[in-house]
C-alpha cells in the first residue's frame, strides 16, 4: 500500500480502477476522461513505477 502511495495520483488512479475495482480499459477511460491509448500508457509507466518501488517485477 506504501508503494502504490507514493505513485502519482493518475497512475494509481489507474491502476485501482483497473485491479482493485476490477474495471476494464474501457470503462477506466469513461471514469477518467482520457483515451484508451492513454490508459494503457498510463498503466504500464505505473505497473513499471510500481515495480521499481518493491524491487521486482510487478505483472498484470
Amino acid at each position: 500500500m506504501r508503494a502504490l502511495a507514493r505513485l502519482p495520483g493518475r497512475q494509481r488512479e489507474a491502476l485501482v480502477l483497473r485491479f482493485y475495482l476490477e474495471l476494464s480499459d474501457d470503462e477506466v477511460c469513461q471514469v477518467m476522461g482520457i483515451r484508451p491509448g492513454t490508459v494503457r500508457s498510463t498503466m504500464a509507466r505505473a505497473l513499471a513505477a510500481l515495480a521499481r518501488e518493491l524491487g521486482g517485477e510487478v505483472r498484470a
